[in-house]
């Protein structure tokens, strides 16, 4: 009777902790009410792609201009291109390319994109186009090639282009005064994420003119912060054939409204700088926002999109940004497009059978070479790529 009694008393007393044992998980991400996509302001149903596409888009693109990113100009008139160099690396395996982008016609703005290709394509191959954080120059370091696994992914058949993100705007709070938006537009509302991602669709004005490229089957990728940029990039750029989103967390992939991990009022306290100044009314206040982030998701819509999170990343909030993919999945499925499942996958699983994928990777906050092998295999399959 004493053991019965006790068993009874330990199972009422761990249905009382239940509640503490995970207190990232206090909020299921299926009880918190998020906006409807599909629902425009005066209160009809978008249900069709063509609605979606000649309606509803440019209102959800609108309304993150507005108030989040700011507006992403147009192509600049003088834009031209110079390559500077040209050798083969990896032993015969790849060729790497130099190329300067000149902003106006007299070149005196501009930045460098590094391009690597496989040396042996049969013809112009889709390619990776991402910012990256230290440089050029950095991203050919040892130690970081598992973010830039080079040969790895032109031994299965892509080509990637890079830029150093503050060649293009620097990441300060005063950058402006160094970058795209200190010369061109300097009275716009554009905040870094968009001159950033600005700076991705001249890379794509540069690649198709590239005869070793094939840039309808450009994807935009980013990580962190760049992570946000490549998003906004496709948003803006339908150019870009796909988007891949890694540990991109708040204002990028994440559900707002859960306010797990980094919150407005800490991105924006922090980082006021990657936003425009409307966007400084929502701190504190994620219920406000007159959408969510699985609004941004949805305007890569009906492209091949990859989430990614990493379990230890809880800054970033992993199932935020899961929530964010499946719920994407609405706009998804107007133009017949699967999207993801309807459970939280374990780590290292990826739930990546239709045009929305998703993963959450094991360990901390980066982009790894196992996250790039999911990233090649992805878009290798939607995108016609063999190995």
């Amino acid at each position: 009777m004493k053991t019965a009694f006790r068993l009874l008393a330990a199972s009422m007393l761990s249905l009382l902790l239940l509640p503490c044992i995970s207190p990232l998980r206090a909020q299921e991400p299926s009880v918190i009410p998020l906006p409807d996509v599909l629902q425009k302001p005066d209160g009809t149903r978008i249900r069709t792609a063509l609605e979606w596409t000649g309606e509803r888009r440019e209102e959800v693109l609108e309304m993150f201009s507005q108030e989040m990113y700011g507006h992403v100009p147009s192509r600049p008139e003088g834009l031209h291109f110079e390559e500077l160099s040209s050798e083969t690396v990896f032993g015969q395996a790849g060729i790497r390319k130099t190329v300067r982008i000149f902003l106006d016609a007299d070149g005196r703005h501009g930045f460098t994109v590094l391009l690597h290709l496989p040396k042996t394509a049969r013809g112009p191959v889709p390619v990776f186009v991402g910012l990256n954080f230290k440089g050029n120059d950095a991203t050919l370091d040892e130690r970081a090639s598992s973010r830039w696994p080079y040969e790895r992914i032109l031994a299965a058949g892509w080509g990637v282009a890079t830029a150093w993100r503050d060649e293009i705007e620097p990441d300060t709070p005063h950058g402006a005064e160094g970058g795209v938006r200190s010369w061109y537009n300097p009275g716009g509302d554009w905040g870094a994420i968009s001159a950033w991602a600005w700076g991705l669709s001249r890379i794509l004005d540069y690649l198709e003119g590239e005869p070793s490229v094939d840039a309808s089957r450009a994807v935009v990728i980013g990580h962190s912060r760049l992570g946000k940029t490549a998003l906004w990039a496709a948003a803006n750029d339908r150019r870009f054939a796909g988007v891949v989103s890694n540990d991109s967390g708040c204002c990028g992939a994440a559900i707002s409204r859960r306010k797990v991990g980094e919150t407005f009022q800490a991105i924006d306290t922090t980082f006021p700088h990657w936003f425009t100044r409307a966007f400084d009314k929502y701190m504190g206040r994620e219920e406000a926002f007159p959408g969510d982030q699985h609004w941004l998701l949805a305007l890569s819509a009906p492209r091949p999109l990859y989430v990614a999170s990493a379990s230890e990343d809880q800054w970033a909030d992993p199932e935020g940004e899961w929530l964010s993919a499946k719920e994407a999945g609405a706009v998804y499925a107007l133009f017949g497009q699967k999207g993801i499942g309807e459970i939280y996958p374990a780590p290292d699983t990826p739930d990546a059978s239709g045009r929305i994928a998703y993963h959450v990777r094991s360990g901390a906050h980066d982009i790894k070479a196992w996250d790039w092998e999911q990233y090649i295999d992805f878009f290798s399959r939607w995108l016609s790529v063999n190995d």
